[in-house]
């Protein structure tokens, strides 16, 4: 039809929602320079990249790449030992050590570092292994505090605390990060499938601390990505949609009993248990024990509803045989017309009506007493017979 306007949408603008909400839901890589405030003349550039993100063990992994800030030039040579501060650090960091004398996570030597010729000499790496913070603050006098249990709006933080000494005279080598990349996408195993689990790591501060020894300190934020929180919050929204139509099902069938659909919803009933507990386990980056948040407002009641939904089900037999008893008592008493017949012609000549009373709920009846509607007379007039009625 013509001068009508087409309601659909167009298939480009469809598409750039899409892309948009895909850039929106996409886990941003990490990326900041330190410090960002007031840039130093460093002799030593760090290169940050993420690698992992652990919120069970409450860890951080990130591979550290240095350079010279001058390049290779003719009189640079220094040797450099690049520490972190290992009240930060976690055990399983390479360079951990609980008491002094502590050990340098890398030692860089300008001179090895310029001097060979080997592509794998060039390439200096090393790996940190921070601990994951439950608040931005000291634990002790912070009132708020994250943990697994508030998945998916779990949040952490991490800190670094970098400084370098030369080797030779114990002087301080200033250092500054100018590259940061990297997502922590952790993959791992779980009994339906190997599903991934993705974290933000963004920057909260980068500055230089420390007068007399000054450091580089680094404090991160890390969140669930934001397509990790939109999936759990669609599935909780999808559960408890699926539960509002259940329990419209179950109310429906439990008023008017049938026990051919009871038995067929109670079937339903126990598959949906499996698909609640089925997609529980498959949640990216869920804690594995059952009792977080999101299984207490969401999991929890709905596994209380089915399975209250489904031990009324079983009752439906009874009371659907229930109701046919009452009933058949009401089809077996008297009947409602009850005609009385003449004792000396042999025809009714008076009608009497016996109702049954019946209330709302099945069980109470009551017999109305027989009421005269009418009466008949029969004559006969030369062989007509005619029928008059008082």
């Amino acid at each position: 039809m013509t001068g009508m306007p087409d309601s659909r949408l167009p298939a480009h603008l469809l598409i750039a929602i899409f892309i948009i909400a895909t850039s929106y839901l996409a886990a941003k890589p990490l990326d900041f320079t330190a410090p960002n405030a007031s840039p130093i003349d460093a002799q030593i550039i760090l290169t940050a990249e993420l690698v992992a993100v652990d919120a069970a063990r409450r860890t951080l992994d990130m591979n550290w790449y240095p350079g010279l800030s001058s390049g290779c030039a003719p009189d640079t040579h220094f040797v450099a030992d690049i520490y972190f501060d290992p009240n930060l650090l976690d055990s399983s960091s390479p360079s951990f050590t609980s008491l002094p004398p502590f050990s340098p996570a890398y030692r860089l030597n300008s001179s090895q570092f310029c001097g060979s010729t080997s592509p794998v000499a060039l390439l200096a790496t090393f790996r940190a292994v921070t601990k994951l913070l439950a608040s931005d603050l000291n634990p002790q006098i912070s009132m708020k505090s994250s943990t697994l249990q508030d998945y998916p709006f779990d949040i952490y933080n991490a800190k670094f605390s970098i400084y370098a000494l030369d080797h030779d005279t114990v002087g301080v080598i200033h250092l500054n990060v100018t590259k940061s990349y990297g997502i922590a996408v952790i993959p791992f195993k779980t009994t339906i499938a190997n599903v991934s689990s993705n974290f933000e790591v963004t920057p909260t501060r980068t500055v230089v601390l420390g007068n007399v020894m000054p450091y580089l300190s680094i404090d991160l934020q890390v969140s669930r990505s934001k397509a990790i929180k939109g999936l759990a919050i669609l599935v909780a929204i999808s559960n408890w949609l699926l539960l509002v139509a259940i329990l419209v099902i179950s109310a429906a069938t439990l008023i008017h009993p049938n026990t051919r659909y009871s038995g067929e919803m109670l079937v339903l009933l126990i598959l949906t248990l499996f698909v609640f507990t089925s997609i529980r386990k498959i949640l990216p980056g869920a804690p594995e024990v059952f009792g977080s948040r999101i299984d207490l407002y969401t999991i929890l009641p709905i596994l209380m509803a089915v399975a209250l939904s489904g031990f009324l089900f079983l009752l439906t037999p009874f009371g659907d045989a229930y109701s046919r008893e009452k009933m058949g008592r009401v089809i077996q008493g008297p009947s409602l017309f009850d005609p009385v017949k003449d004792t000396v012609h042999g025809f009714p000549t008076t009608s009497k009506i016996q109702v049954v009373k019946m209330d709302s709920e099945l069980g109470n009846f009551e017999t109305i007493p027989k009421a005269s509607v009418g009466a008949e007379s029969r004559s006969d007039n030369g062989g007509r017979v005619d029928y008059t009625t008082g």
